[in-house]
């Protein structure tokens, strides 16, 4: 690596370091601090201190009121996203572990973020099989080659499916991922008609998933549950019964976490 690029990054990491170490003061001081207090703090020259303040102003990160630095709204929205999938995901686990248990195969829970743009792999049940589908906590979910994105577009208004796909498109990761815009339409409508949704190897060859929503006290959808494994294993015939389970158990966990399911 060019050593201009090294130190260009380097400066980058040590910006985005000092904006957090001042994001962290801010956060133990429900008051705020002026700028010189803050800046002796975190040990900076408070010009360098105030061109970081001014760059995370600008996305909400802090404010500036009275004379005083505080934190912003968009560090509450991005905290409070991390709790939500935290309560989640605790209160997820032992419907995940059921649902393995009753299929056989690994289990998922995925929620859509809070701007709703990405819609992430945030909780697994590993089935004990040595061949397994895996989702690892933290990937993102592709919105329309995974039965939990297909089955989240199912429930969302039209002008957020038709925002979604302009912005993702698709995606061509086998033959049998769906390209075209119409056919994938048809597609959700029949997974939101059915309540759950398949991806049959279009995602990645030789496995299937299964997915139901879950939604809020709303009756917005928040994410949801699958069951996912190897094609051999997880055939045909057996898609109903996964989808009665994967529905099943996507309405108590509803239940559980104060949601209501559209009528």
């Amino acid at each position: 690596m060019p050593d201009g690029l090294l130190e260009k990054r380097s400066g980058h990491t040590q910006s985005v370091s000092r904006a957090l170490s001042l994001l962290s003061k801010l956060a133990e001081e429900p008051n705020g601090l002026n700028l010189s207090e803050l800046a002796r703090r975190v040990k900076l020259a408070p010009s360098t201190a105030h061109r970081l303040l001014t760059t995370l102003q600008l996305d909400r990160y802090v404010r500036f009121e009275d004379g005083r630095w505080l934190v912003g709204v968009q560090a509450f929205n991005v905290g409070s996203t991390y709790m939500r999938s935290r309560d989640i995901s605790h209160m997820a686990r032992p419907y995940l572990r059921m649902m393995m248990q009753e299929t056989g195969e690994t289990s998922n829970l995925a929620l859509i973020d809070k701007d709703g743009n990405n819609l992430m792999y945030v909780s697994q049940v590993e089935c004990p099989q040595l061949m397994r589908a895996l989702s690892k906590p933290g990937a993102k979910a592709p919105w329309t080659c995974s039965a939990v994105g297909k089955i989240c577009l199912a429930h969302l208004k039209q002008n957020s499916v038709s925002q979604i796909i302009n912005q993702t498109g698709f995606t061509q990761f086998t033959r049998k991922s769906i390209m075209e815009e119409g056919v994938f339409l048809r597609e959700i409508a029949k997974a939101k008609q059915l309540g759950f949704s398949i991806d049959d190897e279009e995602n990645s060859d030789g496995l299937r998933c299964i997915a139901s929503p879950l939604f809020d006290s709303n009756s917005k959808v928040i994410g949801a549950l699958s069951v996912s494994g190897p094609s051999v294993r997880i055939e045909e015939q057996k898609l109903p019964n996964f989808g009665r389970v994967t529905l099943r158990t996507a309405k108590e966990l509803t239940r559980a976490l104060g949601g209501i399911w559209p009528s």
